[in-house]
C-alpha cells in the first residue's frame, strides 16, 4: 500500500484539510517512482483490540431541528419518555445525561435532541454527522462533531511509527 496521492485541485491557501492530516498521520511509504509490481508489506504487530464493552458507538445525522434519531443508543441508555436530561456543552463534544433536574425531557418518540445553543456552540449544521459515544451505565451519550472525530484519528494515526520503525 503507498501514500495516495493528494487531490489535483489545490486546497484554500495552503490550508492543511482533515482527509490531508488523518493520511498523512498514517504515514504510508510513498508512491514509487518506477512501474515495480507491488508486494504485499510486512504485516506490522497489530494493536490488540479492547474487549472492553462498557461504550456503545454509533453515528448518527442532525436533522433540521437538532434532533438524532437513534433507538439503539437510546434504548441502551435506559431513557425512557418523560425522562429528564442535562445537556452540558464540554470541549470537544456534547455531553447528554439522564438527571432528575434536567431541562430536557425525553419525547415519546425517542431521539436525542441537541438544543440550538449547543449546536451553535459547536458549529453543527443540519445534516452533519456526529459520533455518538455512549456510556449506557452512566446513562449519558457524549456527542462529537466532525472537527472532534478529525482530530481523533489524526491524534490516533500519528502515534504509531511509519511501517518499518518501531518504537523506541
Amino acid at each position: 500500500m503507498t501514500a495516495p496521492e493528494p487531490p489535483t485541485a489545490p486546497s484554500a491557501a495552503g490550508t492543511q484539510t482533515a482527509a490531508r492530516q488523518i493520511v498523512a498521520a498514517l504515514a504510508l511509504p510513498p508512491s514509487p517512482a518506477s512501474v515495480e509490481p507491488l508486494r504485499p508489506l510486512p504485516l506490522t504487530s497489530l494493536h490488540q483490540l479492547s474487549r472492553d464493552t462498557t461504550m456503545l458507538y454509533d453515528v448518527g445525522r442532525v436533522d433540521d431541528s437538532g434532533r438524532i434519531s437513534n433507538r439503539d443508543i437510546i434504548r441502551a441508555l435506559g431513557w425512557q419518555p418523560g425522562d429528564k436530561l442535562d445537556v452540558i456543552p464540554a470541549l470537544g463534544g456534547i455531553v447528554m445525561l439522564s438527571s432528575p433536574d434536567g431541562l430536557l425531557t425525553m419525547p415519546a418518540r425517542p431521539f436525542i435532541f441537541i438544543p440550538a445553543a449547543a449546536r451553535r456552540l459547536h458549529n453543527i449544521e443540519t445534516g452533519d454527522h456526529v459520533l455518538l459515544a455512549a456510556a449506557p451505565e452512566y446513562r449519558l451519550v457524549i456527542i462529537h462533531t466532525r472537527q472532534a472525530i478529525n482530530d481523533m484519528l489524526a491524534r490516533y494515526h500519528s502515534a504509531f511509527p511509519p511501517p518499518g520503525q518501531h518504537h523506541e
